[in-house]
Parts: C-alpha cells; sequence; structure tokens
C-alpha cells in the first residue's frame, strides 16, 4: 500500500511540474486555463499537505520525523511565500532524491546534482513566466530562461541574461546563494572521492 502511495505521489508531482510549466512554454494562456492549472497545482499540494500531516500524526517519534522530513516540510510550507511560488515543486526534488540508493559518497553527489538540475528547471520556468512581456527585459521564452538559469546556479554569470523586475532579481538571489551552496557540496564530494580512489591504490601497493 505505501509501494502505490508513494508512486501516486510522484505520478502527483509530475502532473503539477507540467501544469507549472505550462505557461513559460506557451505564451498566451486563456483565463479559463489558467484557473484550471491553479486549481489543480492547489489541489495536489493539498495532498502533499495531507500526507505530511498523517505521517506526523502517525509517527511515534514526531521529533524525528520532522528532522527527516525537513525538504517536505519546506515543500508545504513555502507555498505561503508568495510571489516564489516555483517552491513548491520542491516536493518533486525530494520524491527523486528518496528513490536513490547508491554509495554513500556516489549519492550525495547526484542527489545534489539533480536537485540542482531541478531548481535550476524551476527557476527558469520562473523567470520566463515573470519576465517575458517586460518591455525592457532580455529574456523572452523559456530557452532564454534556461540559459539565465544554468549560468545562475552554477555561478558562471556571461551577463547576456539578467533579470529586470523586482521578483526576478529576488528570484536571481535565490538562485546565486543555491548555487554557489550546491556547487561547494559537488565540488568537495568529487575532491573527496578522488582523495578516497588515491588512498585505496595507495593500500593496494
Amino acid at each position: 500500500m505505501n509501494k502505490i502511495w508513494e508512486n501516486l505521489l510522484t505520478f502527483l508531482a509530475l502532473v503539477y511540474l507540467t501544469a507549472f510549466s505550462y505557461p513559460a512554454f506557451v505564451a498566451e494562456i486563456s483565463i479559463t486555463t489558467q484557473n484550471g492549472l491553479e486549481i489543480l497545482q492547489w489541489s495536489i499540494w493539498v495532498l502533499f499537505a495531507l500526507e505530511l500531516v498523517i505521517g506526523i500524526w502517525a509517527s511515534s517519534n514526531k521529533k524525528f520525523y520532522l528532522k527527516s522530513h525537513l525538504l517536505e516540510i519546506l515543500s508545504v510550507a513555502l507555498p505561503f511565500l508568495r510571489p516564489l511560488r516555483l517552491l513548491r515543486v520542491v516536493t518533486f526534488g525530494a520524491l527523486i532524491i528518496q528513490k536513490i540508493a547508491v554509495g554513500k559518497q556516489l549519492a550525495i553527489t547526484v542527489k545534489v546534482f539533480l536537485f540542482s538540475i531541478l531548481i535550476a528547471y524551476i527557476a527558469a520556468v520562473q523567470i520566463t513566466i515573470t519576465e517575458r512581456d517586460v518591455p525592457t527585459s532580455n529574456i523572452k521564452n523559456f530557452g532564454d530562461g534556461l540559459w539565465w538559469a544554468v549560468t545562475t546556479v552554477t555561478t558562471v554569470g556571461y551577463g547576456d541574461k539578467f533579470p529586470t523586475t523586482s521578483i526576478g532579481r529576488i528570484l536571481a538571489v535565490g538562485l546565486m546563494l543555491v548555487g554557489i551552496s550546491l556547487m561547494g557540496v559537488i565540488t568537495a564530494s568529487v575532491a573527496a572521492w578522488f582523495v578516497k580512489m588515491s588512498q585505496d591504490e595507495s593500500e593496494q601497493r
């Protein structure tokens, strides 16, 4: 039963991500479609929130449960911190991360890498929606938004694409901070992996 529920949550997360992304790929959306997408996103969010509440209620060690499910808690709490509504889909990243079970060092690197990709994609969607209709903006489609997000999250920052609105700049600051942290973890994990390889080779000699 738990397996079925987890698969359902994964499917709903994919549906949520699709509904969230749709406006970035379609420039003109009718009011009816927009309302439908909003209802769909909030309905799925309610299910995730309900799942979290049930998990806390059913847990014998609620303190440990809260500590071990911080990502899920944030994904439920942050929707109210508009306009950064993109953070509602962090649950999707949590569900992916939970599926990974490989070597500890490699697992950390893969998890962070996948999370970086997810964050960059979400940021690309949101920046496209936010900046596209602004006359002074140079981010006019999802391709522009994705290029900006990738160069920002990797801390490269070419500067050819940049946000011009207040919301876009807030998003950029958040992505920069996340990017610095994630790239630091990836770099440290890769370095540790090389060190371990060198130590193993030395021990075999």
